[in-house]
This record gives C-alpha cells, structure tokens and sequence, in this order.
C-alpha cells in the first residue's frame, strides 16, 4: 500500500509540473490568441514576415525569393499539432471521467487529481495549437512550434514516468488511456520538430546555410547537410557554386565589429577580449561539456546494475524485466550523449574556431591597414659575426620576422590558427576536471576509498614526471614555432629572389641553406615528439596502473573480486584514462595559444599611422625633421642612428610641377613618404589638404564634369605596386571604366603599342608585382592608375628611370605636363632634370637629409643655380653614355633582369597560346580587344577529384621505410590490442569463479566456435591456481608490458614520420628551386608557400597521429567484434551489421568532406597571397583612399575559407551523430542479448558489455580517424602533386675549368619559342660579339631583346641554331656551369635580408678587404685606395645621418626596403664587381642612381675592368651610342648590328631611333665623334 502511494504521489508530482510548466509558458501566447480573435484579424497563414503581405521574407542573413516562399510550408505541421492536441485533450478528460466514476480506488484522490492536471495541459495545449494557426511571421512560428515541443516532451516524461511508477496498479482500460495520451503527446512532438525556421534565403543569388533555416529536426540531427552529401556522392565531385554561403554571424565583417565594440576595447587581455566577444558559445559548450559527461560516465553505473541483476538471476531471482529495464535507460543514457556531445562539439568548432580565427584573422588585417608601415632601421646589427653562419641567423629572434612580411603572414596562418584551435578544445578541460571527479566518486562507491586513494598514489607518483615532460613538451612546441617562422621566412625569401638565385646557378647552396634551418626544424620536432611521447607513456601508464592498483587493492581487502565491480571499475578506468590523459596536451596547447595570442596582440597594439599632417589647403613644411616610419608605440624624438631630413621648410605650388632632385639616398622618397603621411614627424609641422571620407566621394557616380578632386592624392612608389588582376582593373584601382578618359589614359602613359603585343589587350591579366610586365611597363601602368584617378595631388617617385628616351618624352609631354594633368599638383622625385625642368614651377635639390638649394625654377634661373644643374647633368649624360657599359661589367647577380626576362618570356608564351584560340574583337575607344574570355595568366589552383590515390599513400609509406616498416608497426599494434584484450579477458576468468575439479571441457559444438572453446581452455588452465598474488601477479604484468609496448610503438612510429618528412621536403625544395621561370611566373608564391608552411606542418604533426590513433581505433574495434564472437556468433553478426551500416555512412561522408576539405586548402592560398601583397603596397592603397575596398576583399575571402572549414565541421558532425546512434543501438542488442540468453553469466556479460560500451567510441573513432587521415593525406597530395613537376634539365657536359677565357660570343641562325608548338620568338638570329666588346641591344616592345638573354641563358632553348661561347655550344654545357660563368645585373635590384656582407658575399667566399673594395668601388663609402677617384659619394658620413655601409654588419631588411632604390642598385652593382665575370648583360642597372655617382661609378669601373664582354638591353639609347657594336631587333630578326657610327650614317632603324628620342642630333654627333676617334673594327 506504501509502495503504491508513492508511485501515485511521484505520478502526481510528474503531472503537476508539467502542468505547472505548461501554464507558466502558455500565458503570453493565450494573451496573443485573445487580441487575434477580439480584433478579428485573421491572417493568411502563408503570411511569412512581420512587414505587408507582399513583402519577401528578409534578415541579417539575406532575403527569400519567390520561389522559396512558395516551397515554405507548415500546413501539416499545424493540422498535425491541432490534431494531437484535440486528441490529447479528448483523451485526458475521458480518463478524468473514468477515474471519477470509480468509488473504489484506494488512491482515487491522487489519481483524480493527476488526471485533471493533465486536462487543463491538455487545454492549453489545445489553445497553442488554435493560436499557431493565428500566428503570423515564420520566425513567430518556429519559436511557438519550438515551445510545443519542450512542452510535448515534458508530457511524455510525464505520462511515461507516471505510467512506470504506478505499472503494477494499471488495468487494460488504464493502459489504453495512457497509450493514447503518449500517442497524442507524440502526434504533437513529432509536427513540432518539423516545422521549418523560415523559408531558404540568398545573399548575391546564392542560397545561404539552412542551419538557421531548418527545423529543430533537421538543425540538431545536422540534416541539412544531407542533401550536399547526396549531391557529392551522385556526381563524386562539388563545385564551389554548390556550397552555400555562410550566414552572417560567421561573415569577418560582423565579427571585426563585434571585436572593435567598447566594452571589448576595455579589457586588457587579449585571450579574455576573445572570451566576452564569445561568452555565449562558451557557456553553452562548457555546460553540455559537463551534461555530456555526466552520460559518459553514466553507462558503467547502468552496467553495475545490469550485472548485478544478472548475479541475482544466478541465485534464482526472476530479474528479467528489471534488466531490460537497465538496458533501455543504457541506450537511453548512451543515445543522449551522443546528442549532447555532437551538440557541444558542433558550437565548439561552428561557434568558436571559425568565427575566432576570422575574427582575429580580420583584426589583424584591418591592424595593417592603420598600422605603420615600417621597412626595417638602418642600424648597425652589432650582434652579427663575420662568418658564413650569419646568413643562417636572420629571422631566428622573434623581433627580426616581426617586420618581415612572412613573420606578419603567420599571424593569420600559424597564430590564429592556433588560438582558434584551442578555444575549441577548451572545454575539454572542463570534461577532464568533472569527469575525473565523477570517475573517482564511482570507484569510491563501487571499489571502496581504499582503493581510490591507492589509486590516486599512481596519479601522484607520476604526476612529477607527466608535469616534467608536460613543460618540456609545451618548451619544444614555443621552439618549433619560432624555429617554423624562420623556415618560411628563408623559403619566402628565395621564392621572391628565384630568378637571381637561377640566373646565379645558386639553387644548390640555396637548398643547402633552406635545408640547414628545415634540419633544425626536425630536430626541434623529434624534441617535440620525445616529449609528447613522455606524455603518451604517462597517459598509458596513468589508467593502466590506476586499475591494476585499484583492483588488486578491493580484492586484497574483500578477498575476492565479482563482475559487478570488475567490469564497471574496469570501463570507468578506461574513461578515465583519456580525462587524465588529455590534460598535459591541453595545457601545452594552451601555452601555444598564449604565446600566438601575445604575438597578435603586440601587433594589433603596435604603432598605427599617425594623424601628423595638419588640414591646410597649402602643401608645405615648415621646420620639419622627419625620418622613416619606426615601429615605436609612442611618436619618436630620438634621431641617433635613424636616416632624417632635417629642418625642411619648403611649400609645393598647388596645380603646378614640382621637382624634387638629390643624388642617392638623400632622402628624396622619404620626402614623398612625409607628405603622405607614411614617415615619423619627429619636429615642425606638414601641412596638406585634408582627403575626403571615400564614403562620400561616391566614386560610381564619377562623370567627366566632376571626376577631379582636388584634396584628393595618388601615389606613385618608388618601386611599382601592380596587383594580381587584369591590365584595365590595375588602372581602374575601383573607379568607374569612363572610356573617353581611359583612353587618354593609355595615351599619355604611352601604352597604346603595348596593347599590341598583350594577349587580350586591356584585359590581360597580370601577375602578383607585375610579373608579366616590362619594368618599363610596370612603371608606366603604376602611373597609368594615378593620372587615370580622381586626385588633384599626384606625387610620383621616379616614373622616368625605367623608360626608353622617347618614351619618357612622351610620358612627360602627354602624361606628366599634357591636358590630362591641367589643374592638377604634381609633385615628382627625378634626376632627369633636362627633361623635367622647362614646365616645372618648383624644384628642391636634396643633400644627405638637407635642403641644399629650393625654390621657383625662375628664381633658381635667375641665380644660376638651375642652369648650373642642368649644365651638370648633361655633362654627366655625354659621360654616362661610354660609362654606362663599365657598370655592366661589376654585375654580376641580377635577379630583377631575369624578373624582366622572365616576365617577357610568360608574357610571349602566353600570346602564342593566345594566337590559338578563336576571338571575336569589339573596339574600346581606339583600340580593338579581344572579348572572348582572357586567357589566365594565375592559373586557378587545381583539386583533385575522388578519393586519395594509392600513389599518395604508397608515395608516403616509401619516404618513411617501405612496406616492411608499415607491417613491422601494424604489428606492434596488433600485439598492443592483443595484450589490453587479453587483459580484460584475464579479469573475467578471476571473476568468474569456476570450479575447475567440476569443470568439463567443453566442445566446439557447444560453444559454436573454435574460439571460445580455446579461450574457455585458457580459463580452465588458469584457474589451477586461487592464489590471489597470482590473478594480481598476471594482470600486473600484463598491464606492464602494455605499458612499454604502447610507449615503444609510439616512438617508432615518430621516427619513421620525421623520415617521410625530411624526404618530401627535400624533394619539394629541389624540384621548386629548379621549376622553369615560366612555372613560377604564373603560381603565385603564397600557393607554394602554403606546402611548405600549412601542408607540411600537417605532414609533420598531424598525419602521423592520424595514422597512430587509425590504428589504435582499428584494433580497438577488432578487439570489440572478438568480445563478441565469444559472446555469441550471432552477436558478431550484429557488430557486423552495425558496422557495415557505419561504412555506408562513412562512404557517403566522404564523397563530401574530401571535396569540401581539398577546398579549403585552395581558400588559403588566396587569402596570404592577398595579405603578402597589401602588405607589400600598403602605402599605395592608404594613397589611394582604398583601404575599406581592400578590407573588403580580404573578408570575402576569409568568408570564403570559413564557408569550406564550416562545411568539414558539418559533416564531420553529421557522421559522428550518426555513428553514435548505431553505437548505442548495438550496445543495446548485446544488452538484450545478455539479459534474454540465461546461459550467460555475469562475467562473460560483463566482459561483453565492456567491449560493447567502447563500440561506439571505436566505430566512430576508426571511420573518423581514417577520414580524417584522409583528409590530412590531401596536403600529402598536394606535395606530391609539385614534387612530381618538370624540372630544367641539369644534364650536359662541364667545360674547362677557366672557361670563358676570352668572353667571344657567336650566335648562329637562332630560332627559339617558348614551346614545341608555339611559334618562335627569334627567327634566325645570328651575330657575333668579339671578347671585351660592348655591344648594345635595341629594340621596340616585343622585339626580342629579353627572349635572346633568356637564350643566352638557356631559359629557353634554341629549335635550330646554336649559341656559342669560346667556342663551346652553351645547349651542350650543364646549366649549373653555364649560369655560374656569366653574370646579369637587373634594373630592379633585389637584396635579401641580413647584413651588406651577407648579399656582398652569402657564401663567406671573399674577405672584408674585397667587399669594401666593392662598396668604394660604387661610391657607397668614400674612396681612399690610390687610383679611385673620391670626389663624392652618396652618403656622407655626417653627424646625424651616419653612413650605413661603413659597417659590413649593417642590417638589411627584407628585400632591400631599408635603402632607397639607388642604393639598392649600387649595393647590386658591388656584388657584381667581386665575382668578376667575363661575359655580362645588364639592364640599365643604374637608372635609379644620381648623374653625377652615374658619371664617377662609370669612370672607376672603366679604368679597373677591360675586356669583359658586354651585352646591354638599352632603353636609353644615350648609353649604347658610344659602343663598338649595336645590335637592333624587330620582330625577332636582326635588323641591323654595327657600329653606332655606321648605324648613324646609313640612316636606317637606329637613326629613326635616335631622333624619335628628341635628342638626335646629339646622339648623331656622340656617334660619329665617337668613329672618328677610333672604334674596334674600324
């Protein structure tokens, strides 16, 4: 009777709170109800939104069309909820009655009342359901549809459980009440589920992400992704148009937003900024982190009880129903956990590591677009030793790559990357402290605190050693970050120098450098893995000897051991064992996270460029210092060791040509950098207009009436910034196409003949700095862009040092003085000043960061300044024409000629592929373009299709030893799985208690399998001996043998990794090093970067965990399916069943989550190209008022890469909930099947059961490890993919050691193209140039001028004729002995970092004497050795401005930066001078230097270098007019070749030349004067 009144009053307490629940919750929408029906307004319930019934659904995400409200549709949802509430209702208050009518019942009190509680639910229920059909807006839907569905639920637990508690007192009527109740409540739960969000919305024609679109169902069972999955798996491959687009809370400029808020501002640490930004997903996940262990450590408990039935069953009891009863509330308990554990994981990686990795990603770019822009100092690095190691130690501190553009790049590849990670996993820590409370709470219950506090002495013991190798661990992870960055700033470094490392024929000794620091970097990783291994043998030892110390201890003490406690002590162990485990490795990936999050803050808390410049409408200095841009959080005052302009006051003409001349490194761009507000103002003041907010310039709405705008300023740099985009979008820079102004345009930046020989015309598409261009074409398209905008400011650093003579005349008639550039202030750095003077108003000569002389042109005339300048430069121009060629013969490393070349070359190849294709033209102004769609000059990155290929694999398991290495470690593992399994095995024979004296043994038939006939047998010999040392003694020794086999295995297999990796790497390097210029033009550097930094990391650290825990996992389910052999047969049947089920879906996962991972591998390439590149012409786009537009495009590709991780997570969550679901239904089945079979007793059942319990882990595990080596195997394949490419062929014969001796060169009927079926270049060159002969080379754009060096040079090989070099055919000779014996200097120098001496000299070949030899030999440093002319120099060693290139130790930042581009030039031109070639080609490799240093570098040269050959690509022809040869090209035939003289008096191309220059009858007169004193030949 007792019994029977608590169950009524429990069935009572259960109605009434769910009444209780239902009224608090109903209230607010009876009150809605009410207004719709006193109002009497009835809506259409297709009504979708809030706004009229016209109107398309629409929210921050995007907007619903038409098609997709008309697919939008809860009809049956609601009938179905009405349904179920009309039966509910009718039901319960039948059921009401009835118990009313019944006098009898002992309990009829409590049972009225629990009957009536359930009517007026019912009612109200019957009121949602009647309001629902009122209820307008989809998102007033879903809420209310979501309401009655906790709500239905509630009635379900409420009815089940009532049922339950009071099933002995329940008749049939009673039964079919409540079946119908549970029926009604369901009718309702199901429809309520199913109703749909709102309907599918776009963002620009797209369909966004339906997770916020699907029902409940479909959102929490990831449903949605059904459907691509099914897509994927028809077509086996997806298109990026096939991916839906992310919603808005994951788009980068939501989540900047949410960052830059104040209240985020405010807090000082930067890991708690991120934590307030996203305290909502964190609470969510650490409170289902902490639900779902609550389940996960449930199921032992359940198992405890199941096995104790089953030990009641054993004395006789009928306990058959009270174990089905624990095996339903176990798939229950397992099945929920699923749910909550695919919940939490999916908000940790959806809510946490996309948006914080975008988020931060987004910060730090937006940092770069207010951040100074700061090149590097000028100071002397004192910590740099005179030997070669010095070229190896660039870039090792932290502080040396903050500067450079890679350590930048890393912040958004490495740093947020980590950080995001690791908030992600967080909550694992709190998995770990509350599973860990619970593991040791269930041993204190089940084991007793004996046990438990032997137990802990294990935890204690090693916890010295885990905390030891836990610190040495997270040490070796902050060295491999450091030691990483400095990889990929040395890769970065070469892949930018290439063609001066090619033409150098250094790849060898370059390979050898990147492969010292990749060396460095393996070692750091084998202390990386030493440690984590440490940590793995404490993660094994810790659970292992946990139990067997835990186990032995209870059985010491209770003298024997049932299986009751055994099993369920045993599965709580091997919870705990990963809770224990995992928290070393957490807090050493926790110790990244701060590091990188130190790392991103100090950027983001940098210095940003400073408002100096005070709004004036004057463009002036007054008593300005001003030096290069430091990276100083404060505004600089100290000068020492800064290069400065000192004490400027000078005011710029506003609508005039201003002159801004010096000689080099006077500090003339960073003038330029003052005025646009770039360099530190450290006193005085600059004033300049105020710019206007490109918000309101409204640059779409530009018309010719209003396109100028005053206040508004271009940029010209100093070296030209051209982006990855077609010919047109680099001169657009984002205004609207005006043809009538685009057009002159061209004209003025004399590109009209260039469109000719461009493939597609204005819509060529051009490389990252324009690789496909001439320098003369880059500098002419940078400048294109500035008189093509809106600015009434142009200020323009040196247009004309690239350019041919009558192209820089044009340039100045048409574009800097023409009618495009009336009205408007130019402001231009130049030493052409005979060219630039007569229109120029305004002029400032600078010397060595002083104003030496400024004013009007006519006021400088009048005191004869200016004519005195001018009288300078051409003096100096008669001289530099017979001088220029001397330079050449110093050079000796040019990089940038060959960037040129090389640039051609692609260009050329790419007409010819160009002439092959049909196309239909439409006219652009005065031009005629192709229209058909441009040719690709970046091709698009290619993804491979289905599963990884055998070849990959095989490909791998050869680096890392071959198929004996892989069988020798399957079998390691196999042993490891052999020995847990046996040990499990161990405790069901101890706990078995079998009489071995009345043991039979049992027959094959009996037991239906071989096997367990064999494992009984074991049992029965093992049981001759009770001793409890024994059962203690073998499980101890077992569990230490798995103990050192499990850390062994570890270690192997982490040596044989370090293997695989040194091999690719060093295959990547070779091959990469060794590409044809052609290949490296047209892949852009952040593509191949992304396989040495994100693929190999992934090959390094993940793959080889990947392939450690796949078969770990592997063997664990082989070990479950042998359990359950031995169970029953038919239990294996089962397990094979489920498994295969579990295949299917895996299948299908992956014909998805490859696709969509192979694309967000190609999403990050982009996204560091675009951020290499900004950060390169960060200058140019603050310039331009265009950093919003860039902001902009980097988000858009964040969103992009974010799309691709989103979808990985998805799927991988949508396997993992469907694989735990199969899980808890096999765990189910062998419950039943313990439970319905009588013969099996508690041990057999438990050792079943606890195998049973870890299939789920296992399936998941192996399909999610095997996917996600899969997955990982794709950067594999991406390795793979380039270490298979063409390489130059190496092969050929060595010549004499001393060769060339005299420097002859012959060229015989040379016909040369790109490929075999493209037509040639050059078409029967043939000439000669006799040794120590200059000769120049001439000739229009597309002549042929860059093809014949690269020729020479053999980048391109000859289809018939040959090239000769004393005598030797060059297409014979290695490349490495070809390359190394001839020299080539660039008009674009390229300097790497480190210091003078390490770009001197890299390989530590000559001494200090002879590199500062070099340097006064260029007038670097002051010349005192006898003989040297020491007139001038460029740098005066002043008091305040210290010359730099005293101390061979000075640093040099990347690429040069710290120096202006004639210094630069210089530093080349002394490199070139110590490797003393005999055969030189230069690209007029002083154009960016001063006339006067011009004049006296020519005249040192001259007198110390005679007979070297030389080969010059001439764009002023000033410099070849003087020489004993010209060689003029046309169309890739010699035109003419002869002496200057003859060349003049024949009249013929040369002539034309020279007097298209303007400046012909000098030329003529420099030519014939020239003949008459004597020429070679004559």
């Amino acid at each position: 009777m007792a019994t029977s009144l608590a169950s009524s009053q429990v069935g009572v307490g259960l109605t009434g709170a769910c009444a209780l629940l239902t009224t608090t919750f109903s209230f607010h929408y009876l009150v809605r109800f009410l207004q719709h029906l006193w109002t009497r307004r009835k809506r259409g319930y297709d009504l979708l939104s809030d706004s009229p019934d016209e109107d398309l659904y629409s929210d921050e995400d995007g907007a619903a069309t038409e098609e997709s409200m008309t697919e939008y549709s809860v009809i049956w949802q609601t009938a179905g909820i009405l349904l179920g509430s009309l039966g509910g209702f009718a039901v319960s208050l039948a059921a009401a009655v009835i118990i009313s009518g019944k006098e009898n019942q002992h309990d009829r009190q409590t049972e009225l009342l629990k009957s009536w509680l359930m009517v007026a639910t019912w009612a109200w229920f019957l009121v949602h359901s009647l309001g629902l059909m009122f209820e307008h807006g989809c998102i007033r839907v879903f809420e209310h549809a979501q309401l009655l569905f906790w709500l239905s639920l509630a009635v379900i637990i409420a009815t089940g459980g009532g049922a339950l508690t009071s099933r002995e007192n329940l008749d049939r009527d009673d039964i079919g009440l409540l079946s119908g109740e549970l029926a009604a409540a369901l009718l309702v739960w199901i429809p309520s589920m199913l109703v749909p969000r709102r309907p599918d919305v776009y963002r620009d024609g797209k369909i966004v992400d339906q997770m916020r679109t699907s029902s409940l169902f479909g959102r929490y069972t990831f449903y949605w992704a059904s459907g691509i999955l099914m897509k994927a798996r028809k077509k086996g491959r997806l298109e990026d148009s096939e991916i839906p687009t992310i919603d808005n809370k994951l788009r980068a400029h939501q989540l900047l937003a949410d960052f830059d808020r104040e209240e985020i501002k405010k807090i000082s640490s930067a890991y708690l900024q991120v934590l307030r930004a996203h305290w909502a997903p964190f609470a969510r996940v650490y409170i289902g982190s902490t639900l779902g262990v609550i389940c996960q450590f449930s199921p032992p408990l359940v198992m405890n009880q199941i096995l104790k039935t089953l030990e009641d069953r054993e004395k006789g009891l009928d306990v058959t129903m009270a174990g089905y009863y624990w095996v339903a509330l176990l798939g229950l308990v397992k099945l929920v956990e699923g749910f909550i554990f695919s919940s939490v994981y999916w908000t940790s990686f959806f809510g946490m590591m996309i948006p914080i990795r975008s988020q931060l990603s987004a910060a730090v770019f937006a940092k770069t677009m207010r951040k100074k822009d700061v090149k590097g100092s000028q100071k002397e690095d004192e910590s740099k030793v005179d030997d070669a190691s010095t070229v190896d130690k660039s870039g090792e501190d932290e502080d040396e790559l903050k500067n450079m553009k890679q350590g930048t790049i890393n912040l958004l590849s490495v740093d947020s990357e980590r950080i995001a990670l690791f908030t992600a996993i967080s909550n694992i820590f709190i998995e770990s402290f509350v599973g860990t409370t619970y593991g040791f709470i269930y041993i204190w219950i089940m084991l007793g605190w004996q046990s438990l506090l032997a137990g802990l002495c294990v935890v204690v013991l090693t916890s010295p050693f885990n905390i030891y190798f836990s610190k040495k661990y997270s040490a070796a992870q902050d060295d491999l970050m450091k030691v990483r960055d400095k990889k990929m700033a040395v890769i970065s470094e070469a892949l930018q120098g290439i063609r001066q490392i090619k033409f150098q024929a250094q790849e060898a000794r370059w390979e050898e450098k990147i492969r010292q620091v990749r060396e460095e970097e393996l070692q750091t990783l084998r202390r990386v893995f030493l440690a984590d291994v440490a940590v793995i043998a404490a993660w094994i030892i810790n659970p292992v000897f946990l139990s067997a110390v835990s186990l032995s201890v209870y059985a010491i003490i209770n003298g024997s051991m049932s299986a009751s406690v055994a099993f369920p002590a045993l599965t709580i162990f091997g919870e705990l064992e990963w809770t224990l485990s995992i928290v070393p490795e957490l807090v050493t990936d926790g110790v990244d996270a701060v590091v990188s999050m130190g790392r991103i803050k100090r950027y983001l808390d940098s210095a940003e460029k400073k408002t100096v410049i005070i709004p004036s409408e004057r463009i002036a200095m007054t008593d300005a210092t001003i030096a290069w841009a430091a990276d100083e959080t404060e505004t600089p005052t100290a000068v020492e060791g800064r290069f400065t302009l000192q004490h400027l006051t000078l005011g710029f003409p506003r609508n005039e040509l201003s002159i801004v001349s010096g000689r080099t490194g006077s500090g003339k761009s960073l003038l330029l950098s003052a005025l646009l507000g770039e360099a530190d103002l450290l006193d005085g003041k600059i004033e300049m207009p105020s710019q206007m907010d490109p918000e309101l310039r409204f640059d779409d709405r530009a018309h010719p009436g209003n396109w100028i705008l005053p206040d508004e300023i271009a940029f010209v740099a100093q070296i030209p910034w051209i982006e990855n985009g077609s010919l047109k979008d680099n001169i657009l820079f984002g205004l609207p196409y005006e043809e009538e102004r685009f057009n002159k345009t061209l004209h003025a930046c004399a590109l009209e003949k260039d469109l000719d020989s461009l493939p597609d015309g204005i819509l060529t598409e051009i490389g990252a700095n324009g690789i496909n261009l001439s320098g003369g074409q880059r500098w002419r398209v940078s400048f294109a862009r500035a008189v093509y905008s809106r600015a009434g400011i142009l200020i323009l650093d040196d247009i004309f040092s690239a350019v041919d003579a009558h192209v820089g005349k044009h340039i100045y008639e048409h574009g800097l003085t023409g009618d495009i550039m009336q009205g408007r202030t130019r402001i231009l750095v130049t030493h052409h000043l005979k060219l630039c003077i007569p229109k120029a108003k305004y002029a400032i000569v600078l010397s060595n960061g002083l104003v030496e002389n400024q004013g009007s042109v006519a006021e400088l005339q009048e005191r004869g300044i200016m004519d005195k300048l001018i009288e300078t430069v051409e003096a100096e121009d008669a001289k530099s024409d017979e001088h220029e060629e001397a330079i050449l013969l110093d050079n000796d490393e040019d990089e940038q000629v060959n960037v040129d070349l090389a640039r051609i070359a692609t260009r050329e190849s790419v007409l010819s592929h160009r002439s092959r294709h049909n196309s239909r033209s439409v006219d652009i102004g005065d031009k005629t373009m192709a229209l058909k769609t441009p040719m690709q000059f970046v091709q698009d990155e290619e993804r491979e299709k289905g599963a990884v290929k055998w070849g990959i694999y095989k490909t791998y398991m050869k680096a890392s030893g071959g198929i004996p290495v892989w069988l020798f470690l399957v079998g390691l593992f196999t042993l490891q799985e052999a020995l847990v399994l046996g040990r499990s095995f161990w405790v069901k024979i101890w706990t078995s208690h079998v009489d071995v004296g009345s043991a039979t043994t049992p027959t094959a038939m009996q037991l239906q399998s071989v096997l367990q006939m064999s494992m009984e047998r074991v049992k029965t010999v093992a049981q001759e001996n009770h001793t409890l040392s024994y059962w203690i003694g073998v499980y101890t020794a077992l569990s230490l043998i798995a103990c050192l086999l499990g850390t062994w295995r570890y270690v192997y297999l982490f040596y044989r990794s370090l293997a695989a990796s040194r091999r690719m790497f060093d295959d990547l390097v070779k091959v990469v090093m060794r590409a044809p210029l052609r290949w490296l033009d047209t892949v852009p550097t952040g593509r191949i970067l992304n396989r040495f930094s994100k693929d190999f990391e992934t090959v390094d650290s993940k793959l080889i965990n990947d392939i450690a825990y796949l078969l770990w996992n592997t063997l664990g389910l082989v070990g479950v399916n042998v359990a359950a052999l031995y169970l029953s047969p038919y239990i294996l049947i089962l397990a094979v069943l489920c498994f295969v089920v579990s295949i299917q879906y895996a299948i299908f996962y992956l014909s998805g989550a490859r696709e969509v991972k192979r694309m967000e591998s190609n999403a990050r390439s982009p996204i560091f190209e675009l951020f290499g590149a900004t950060l390169t012409g960060v200058a140019t786009i603050r310039a331009f008022s265009r950093t919003s537009s860039y902001i902009d495009k980097m988000f858009s590709r964040l969103d992009l890469y974010s799309q691709r991780a989103y979808y990985v997570w998805l799927f991988n969550r949508w396997i993992g909930l469907r694989l735990s679901m199969i899980g808890s239904l096999f765990a189910v089945l062998v419950g039943v099947a313990v439970v319905a079979v009588k013969s099996i007793d508690a041990s057999m059942a438990g050792f079943a059961l606890s195998f049973a319990l870890n299939y789920t882990g296992n399936v998941i595990w192996t399909l999610r490890r095997y996917a996600n080596m899969e997955l990982d195997m794709n950067s594999t394949e991406r390795i793979v993919e380039y270490t298979v490419l063409p390489t130059e062929d190496q092969g050929g014969i060595s010549p004499p050691a001393g060769w060339p001796t005299e420097g002859r060169v012959q060229v015989e009927e040379l016909v040369v193209s790109y490929a075999p079926d493209l037509q040639p270049v050059l078409k029967g060159v043939s000439f000669e140039v006799q040794p120590g002969e200059r000769v120049g080379i001439v000739g229009r754009t597309g002549a042929g001028k860059s093809s014949l060096t690269l020729a020479l040079f053999q980048f391109i090989r000859a289809s018939s004729g040959r090239i000769l070099i004393d005598g030797l055919d060059i297409s014979t000779l290695r490349l490495h002995d070809l390359r190394s014996r001839i020299a080539i200097i660039p008009q674009d120098p390229v300097l790497f970092s480190g210091t003078i001496r390490t770009n001197l000299d890299p390989f530590n070949e000559h001494d200090d004497t002879e590199l500062l030899d070099a340097l006064r030999r260029v007038h670097l440093i002051p010349s005192t050795a006898p003989g040297l002319p020491s007139a001038s120099y460029t740098t005066t060693n002043t008091e305040d401005n210290k010359n730099i290139f005293t101390s061979l130790s000075s640093t040099i930042t990347e690429s040069g930066l710290n120096l202006s581009q004639g210094q630069r030039q210089l530093l080349c031109l002394a490199r070139a001078i110590v490797s003393r070639p005999r055969i030189l080609v230069l690209d007029e490799a002083t154009s960016a230097v001063d006339m006067e240093t011009d004049a006296l570098i020519q005249d040192t040269i001259r007198a110390e270098f005679k007979g070297v050959t030389a080969l010059v690509i001439a764009h002023r022809l000033q410099t070849v007019v003087d020489y004993e040869r010209v060689l003029v090209l046309g169309e890739g035939k010699v035109v003419e070749f002869d002496s200057p003289r003859k060349l003049i008096r024949r009249k013929g191309v040369f002539w034309e030349m020279c007097w298209q220059t303007g400046e012909g009858e000098w030329l003529e007169r420099v030519a014939l004067g020239k003949g008459e004193t004597g020429e070679r030949g004559e």
